[in-house]
């Protein structure tokens, strides 16, 4: 008896929302920014068109593949998304759709939502809207109050996004400001309300 083939991993896969119109966009392989060009190891198709985009010399995966009308990879590396969303950027694919496994909508949701894009084939959670810095949908704004450590991911998440999309030093300092602007006023406000709330005195002394 012969052991089953193993299941096939999902397809992690970014494509432009089918087109109402015109629109301009572009679905050519090779439609990318000379930045990334100059950023990545890079395989080519028969036809002489970038298509496989390595980060180093030593990996045996390309960090994701361009197919002219999708762009795919088989991780959820948050630096790859971002250079898969600057090429949906590049080519003007304002709406996008994710397929795969979890982690990968997930990361490509956020990002995207971040630079502005339209999302569809991920449903995210309250969490990833914070992440995203979308309005929240809870009523209770003190429950989703970001924690520190949220804070920091989503500063990262952003120094990812802005290392890869921008390569002026300055540009870049100037938009993490803008980044932290952003989400410092949250935290400001959740330690203001703390040191405003008097110290609770014990039921035995109340019932003096």
């Amino acid at each position: 008896m012969s052991a089953a083939r193993p299941k096939p991993d999902p397809v992690n896969r970014v494509s432009p929302q089918p087109a109402t119109r015109a629109d301009g966009r572009s679905l050519d392989k090779g439609d990318v920014p000379t930045q990334l060009l100059d950023r990545y190891l890079i395989e080519r198709d028969r036809q002489g068109r970038p298509e496989r985009y390595y980060r180093d010399h030593k990996a045996s995966d390309p960090m994701f593949r361009d197919h002219g009308r999708a762009l795919s990879s088989q991780q959820a590396y948050p630096d790859a998304v971002a250079s898969m969303l600057r090429i949906a950027q590049h080519r003007g694919w304002s709406g996008i759709k994710v397929s795969g496994d979890e982690a990968f909508r997930r990361e490509v949701w956020v990002q995207g939502r971040t630079l502005g894009l339209e999302v569809s084939g991920y449903k995210p959670t309250e969490r990833d809207r914070q992440a995203a810095n979308e309005p929240a949908e809870r009523a209770d704004r003190r429950a989703l109050e970001p924690t520190r450590e949220e804070v920091k991911r989503r500063l990262d998440m952003a120094a990812v996004v802005v290392r890869t999309l921008i390569a002026d030093p300055a540009a870049q300092a100037r938009l993490m400001q803008q980044a932290w602007s952003r989400v410092r006023p949250e935290t400001e406000r959740s330690r203001d309300a703390d040191s405003r709330t008097p110290p609770r005195r014990s039921d035995r002394g109340r019932d003096r």
